[in-house]
């Protein structure tokens, strides 16, 4: 229970019971969780702003808990970080599918470790990444509370302006459940002189089950006011596809085994100027390159440049030209160029006119693929009723691999998507193109495009675009696109083939906390298999004062594809408009259709029913209630039904602050029919479970004398879990135990303290578990308490009983912090004398 309009954040995060951070100037050192790649080793660069980043076939992007040490000054930027711990890393990339929910192929996620990124790749090349925008958590995206997976707060569309395909990027770590290792890193960047840069990283992950080492080198210069030069190079270690934990379906991977060695390098060169725009590009990697968190994958080949230079006001030619390679085995490689002129022949009108040539040699796979947008099987799935089968905050039984007892890790995005035509089949094609820009008005713009070959094989292409600003807040939007002939968005070539892509949609604002986007988009746009078109609402509609009403409204229609029509429907009611009640409930329905064309019916229903009510009952009670729910109703098989309901009193003795206490009755359900096995698939041989528990517990904290505290807690649980196999056996298991738990602290000074306490946990059949310990403690500050002790003897008790009390056996630090809207008025001398 939480103070009123209380926020809950994540700001110094540890999954340990300590974080610290020491800074000086711009240099720190910490121990708790951080990230390393984008967070505690900032790229960095000769003032390169976004044209170039100093390090990026060398990052190294975890979220972890350890030590890290940042030093930086005028000259020098460096970071050494030390991890240990038995987390293996994953990095999945997938479609985008609107606001979600997105499922990962794993289940067990270690909660706080993911990191979510929209991901905007080059359509011509697609391993080259475009853009890369962060997404912050609590403010872009959220969880479904019992499955985990990942909802997006805003719609994400499938293609930007340009009609680059837009994906989601979640890297994430998974406990393997083994015996703990080192990871160890650092890197530095050093300017030479004024004009240049040079810098070096390097990372050993000790992992005894997938061992992976790392260096980088890379070196930056500015040639001019405008021109700028960056190489790098990177090599990599690493041990693949030798057990469960490393197992990687990558072309590159898929057909070695052991420890692997790879190179990668790439040159960047870039000058930007009024008349004048160059950017060049040539990078390269071997096929056993293994850097998950690179945008060159392993056993690529890629080099790109473009060029604009500006004769007049009105006067424009450009060049392009590119050439991708696929250096694993039976890869293909596509060669293209263009050139044009760029005319404007008014103020509104613009011509433009061009040629370009495409040679490509047909590989055995695509150059880049993404997973599908609701994990393995679609909807909840997996092992012991925990919503797993694509959950990112820890919910689910990873699978085992039972000849190893390791965990059966998915890493990366499989790649079996092939081209249609047979290997090695070389086609070429010469096209000439004219386009034309109007804008009609500061309000309305319209723009096309045609291709068509002069010669080789069939190639034609129709581009349309148009905007229209309605008002301030609203506009309405087009792009459209079809290829025939040789044809395939982001690269993948099918002859003969058709290929559209349709972003039609509107973008408003129009009345206050309103946006409506509809979107008519193609996915997967290989073959024109699948077409989607995708349209929604989302309003907050304030009632009254007080009274806030919030709708969303979400339909994906699959015209012809490999994933079902998807319709989501939700409203939350807030209420607040009494000073003494605070109140909210949210009802969500989403609808995932059985797909096409396959032998299995995929199709499910998911509700999610959420509501909290709180009461101010006195100056000195307050009661609070709320109930998650979560159904899951699946066509080829049981149902998957989850809920949590907790309800608690608070007291607190406002007018003396003598005595606090807390009251809390919960009681939780987990009921799976869904007939999974091990691996989280339906079978005949899988179980069906059902799992509930009671839980109580009482705090209190009594003050009778200035030096004397005392606190004590009682908590029990009663447990009752049910496994039907389907051989009709049944075994029932019941559990319950209580714990109780005190401290007293005696305040010998005004800022030092020292305390005994003692904790019993008692279960059933007469098993008696003890800790006692003692601490010392220190006032840093008013109402700031740092306390350090010892349990001479502990145990690992419930979580759902022990709460944050520690009760192990070994050392400990407890941190304590009361405060309230004067805590950084510092000029009020209760901050600056901790005696009053």
């Amino acid at each position: 229970m939480y103070g009123d309009a209380s926020l809950r954040g994540f700001d110094a995060r540890s999954a340990e019971r300590l974080y610290v951070r020491v800074d000086k100037d711009r240099s720190y050192l910490l121990y708790g969780d951080f990230q390393t790649g984008d967070n505690i080793a900032t790229q960095t660069g000769v003032d390169f702003g976004t044209q170039a980043g100093q390090r990026v076939l060398g990052t190294y992007n975890r979220t972890a808990t350890g030590l890290g040490w940042h030093f930086e000054n005028a000259r020098v930027r460096g970071n050494v970080f030390a991890i240990e711990d038995s987390l293996r890393q994953v990095i999945e990339e997938l479609p985008a599918a609107g606001s979600g929910p997105y499922g990962l192929r794993n289940n067990a996620v270690l909660e706080g470790s993911e990191r979510v990124e929209v991901v905007v790749r080059d359509r011509n090349q697609p391993s080259r990444i475009v853009s890369v925008r962060p997404l912050g958590r609590l403010v872009d995206y959220s969880f479904e509370p019992f499955s985990g997976r990942i909802l997006l707060n805003s719609f994400l569309p499938s293609f930007d302006s340009d009609l680059n395909p837009v994906s989601l990027r979640i890297t994430y770590e998974l406990d393997q459940g083994t015996e703990k290792f080192l990871v160890v890193g650092a890197d530095a960047q050093l300017r030479v002189g004024e004009k240049g840069e040079i810098g070096g990283s390097y990372v050993d992950d000790r992992n005894p089950f997938a061992a992976f080492e790392m260096g980088s080198a890379n070196v930056g210069y500015t040639l001019g006011v405008n021109t700028w030069l960056v190489a790098e190079a990177a090599r990599t270690r690493s041990e693949v596809n030798t057990n469960s934990v490393n197992q990687y379906g990558t072309p590159a991977l898929q057909g070695l085994s052991g420890l692997v060695e790879g190179n990668a390098w790439r040159v960047e060169l870039g000058h930007a100027s009024k008349d004048v725009d160059l950017k060049l590009f040539a990078g390269q990697s071997d096929p056993a390159f293994n850097n998950p968190a690179s945008p060159l994958y392993g056993g690529r080949g890629e080099y790109s440049v473009t060029t604009h230079w500006r004769l007049t006001d009105r006067f424009e030619l450009y060049a392009e030209g590119l050439r991708s390679e696929d250096r694993n085995p039976d890869g293909g490689e596509r060669d293209a160029a263009s050139a044009g002129t760029r005319v404007k022949v008014t103020d509104k009108l613009t011509l433009d006119f061009g040629y370009r040539a495409i040679r490509e040699t047909v590989g055995a796979y695509y150059t880049w693929a993404t997973s599908s947008g609701y994990g393995n099987i679609g909807g909840l799935s997996g092992g012991y009723a925990t919503g797993s089968g694509g959950g990112a905050l820890g919910y689910g039984q990873q699978p085992l691999d039972p000849l190893t007892g390791l965990p059966i890790i998915s890493s990366g995005n499989p790649n079996d998507v092939s081209s249609g035509l047979p290997v090695g089949t070389e086609l070429s094609s010469d096209m000439l193109r004219i386009g034309a820009g109007y804008r009609a008005s500061d309000r309305f713009s319209i723009g096309g495009e045609v291709e068509q070959d002069i010669h080789g094989e069939d190639r034609n292409r129709l581009a349309l675009g148009v905007d229209y600003q309605l008002r301030e807040r609203s506009r309405l939007y087009g792009r459209y696109e079809k290829q025939t002939g040789i044809s395939g968005v982001n690269g993948l070539t099918q002859d003969g083939r058709e290929a559209d892509t349709v972003a039609l949609g509107v973008d408003t604002s129009f009345i206050k906390d309103t946006q409506l986007f509809s979107e008519y988009r193609l996915r997967d746009a290989i073959a024109g298999r699948d077409i989607q078109a995708a349209s929604g609402m989302r309003n907050r509609w304030d009632l009254r004062e007080g009274l806030r009403l919030d709708t969303t409204l979400e339909h994906t229609n699959v015209i012809s594809g490999s994933i079902g029509d998807s319709t989501g429907i939700g409203f939350a009611l807030d209420y607040s408009a009494n000073p003494l009640w605070r109140g909210n409930v949210r009802l969500e329905h989403r609808i995932s259709d059985d797909v096409a064309g396959t032998p299995t019916n995929e199709a499910y229903n998911t509700t999610l029913l959420q509501f909290l009510a709180a009461r101010k009952l006195s100056r000195d009670w307050t009661l609070l209630a709320r109930n998650y729910l979560l159904r899951t109703e699946y066509d080829a098989r049981g149902d998957v039904l989850q809920d949590r309901f907790q309800i608690g009193a608070a007291y607190r003795d406002t007018d003396t602050n003598r005595v606090n206490a807390l009251a809390r009755y919960e009681y939780k359900l987990e009921k799976d029919e869904s007939g999974m096995d091990g691996t989280g698939f339906g079978s005949d041989t899988g179980q069906d479970i059902r799992s509930s528990a009671h839980i109580v517990s009482a705090h209190a904290d009594w003050h009778p004398s200035r030096p004397w505290w005392l606190t004590g807690r009682v908590a029990a649980k009663w447990q009752q879990d049910s496994f039907f196999y389907a051989d009709t056996g049944r075994v029932d298991d019941d559990f319950n135990a209580v714990l109780l738990s005190g401290r007293i602290v005696y305040d010998i000074t005004e800022n030092w303290d020292i305390g005994v306490l003692g904790s019993t946990f008692r279960g059933q059949d007469g098993a008696n578990q003890y800790a006692f310990g003692v601490e010392v403690g220190r006032l840093l500050r008013q109402n700031l308490w740092l306390s350090v002790g010892y349990n001479g003897t502990g145990f690992r008790g419930d979580d759902d009983l022990t709460g944050y009390e520690y009760t192990q056996q070994g050392a400990f630090v407890r941190l304590r912090f009361k405060f309230d809207e004067d805590l950084f008025r510092r000029e009020d001398a209760r901050y600056r004398d901790p005696v009053r």
